[in-house]
């Protein structure tokens, strides 16, 4: 085959190739983002005397980065342990493709007990 050929024939599969890695590392950094934001929610709003707000402010802040559009926050502070839930949408490079990012952390509330 001549040179020409080869190209027109291998250019598509390269570039297939060069935007599947490119999708997917921004997979992966909206995945850590999220993780992050849900890990600075949680640690911020189980802290002593904290509140929703302030575990919200946290999860915003971590977020922030670029790596995911659309993102919703969830949190709850029981009497033991806290739990907040990041979700949102990895930015995309592939038309058509859409992933939802959804990552979940816990820290134990503090709180004074009797002893």
């Amino acid at each position: 085959m001549s040179n020409t050929i080869q190209m027109t024939l291998l250019f598509p599969l390269v570039f297939a190739v060069l935007l599947s890695t490119l999708q997917w590392a921004m997979v992966s950094w909206a995945d850590a983002t999220a993780l992050a934001a849900a890990q600075d929610a949680a640690r911020i709003t189980a802290a002593h005397n904290s509140t929703t707000a302030a575990g919200n402010t946290a999860a915003t802040s971590a977020a922030g980065n670029g790596s995911i559009t659309g993102i919703q926050i969830s949190i709850q502070r029981g009497a033991t342990a806290t739990t907040a839930t990041v979700t949102g949408t990895a930015l995309t490079v592939i038309p058509g493709f859409h992933h939802t990012i959804t990552k979940t952390a816990q820290a134990p509330t503090q709180r004074i007990t009797q002893s």
